[in-house]
This record gives structure tokens, sequence and C-alpha cells, in this order.
């Protein structure tokens, strides 16, 4: 009998420090989030600077926005995704999230909305850094900064900012 519950109050504690760990229960999940930039350059206009809202918040991390313990961000990207205007405007901006620069280009705005250019960003410290801030704000600013030219008329574009995420949350 002396075994028995020996062998019981051992189960028991067991499993009470085994409950005890948190880290059991997190929950691991991939989710995508899109935003988009709306640029304009008028006619002679020499510098342009559009930003949008980023946020984590959509149907996947929703229920855990307050228990997220940490985002990786595995995949970040922009892409031309429409075009209006000048075919001969050209931009040289900084892509970037809140005051980090992600990356500098410059490209014929005409040119990269053609070939489907993806820009991505592969710097992991940016990435990491970007992380932590979507992860402590649950949304950050990402936008393009920079000089442009667009001598013969305006040009209307718009930039798709896609993130692709592994988070970790914790239900309790």
């Amino acid at each position: 009998m002396k075994t028995t519950v020996k062998i019981l109050s051992a189960l028991l504690m067991c499993f009470v420090f085994i409950s005890c760990d948190d880290d059991i229960l997190d929950v691991d999940f991939d989710t995508t989030i899109k935003s988009t930039i709306v640029a304009q350059v008028k006619q002679g206009q020499e510098t342009i600077n559009e930003s949008v809202d980023l946020s984590i918040d959509n149907n996947d991390t929703h229920d855990y926005l307050n228990k997220i313990k940490d985002v990786k961000i595995k995949k970040l990207t922009y892409k031309i995704i429409s075009f209006s205007g000048n075919t001969e405007a050209y931009v040289d901006v900084d892509f970037y999230a809140n005051t980090i620069i992600l990356k500098t280009e410059g490209f014929n705005v005409k040119s990269a909305y053609d070939a489907a250019t993806i820009f991505e960003v592969t710097e992991v410290s940016k990435l990491n850094s970007m992380a932590d801030l979507l992860k402590n704000n649950k949304s950050i600013i990402v936008g393009i900064s920079g000089q442009t030219t667009s001598d013969e008329s305006d040009v209307n574009f718009t930039i798709e900012v896609t993130a692709e995420l592994e988070v970790t949350a914790n239900p309790l």
C-alpha cells in the first residue's frame, strides 16, 4: 500500500510541475499581413514620403493579440500592384518601418510594375527589429521616402507590402 501511495504521489507531483509550464500551452501559427501604400508624384515633384499602418491584427491573430509571445518575419516584400501616368517616372526611395530603413531602391515605376518586380527585405537584423515592434505595438508604420523624377506628367502607383509571419502566442 505504501508503494502505491508513493507512486501516486510521484505522479501527482510530476503532473503539477508539468502543468505549471506555460510554454507547453504555446500556440505557433503562420499568418500573412498586408497593407497598400498609395503614392502620387505630381509633375516636377522632387520628393515623396508615403506611408500606411501595417497591423498584426487579422483573423488568425485577433484572439491572441494580448497574448503574443513572439513574432518572426519569415518574408517581407514590396510590390507595385497598380500604375498610371508618366511612363518615365523614376523614384529613388527608402522602404522603411517606423524609423528602420529596410531597403533602398532606385527604379522606373512603370518598368517595375510591368515586370512585377518584388523588392524583398532580407537583412535579418532589420527584420528582427521590425518583428519586435509588431510584437510590442501590434502595428507599425511602413512606407517609402526619397527622391522622385516625373517631368512629363503625374504618376500614380500603389505598393503592396506583404509580411509572412510566424507567431507564438499563449492562450492563458
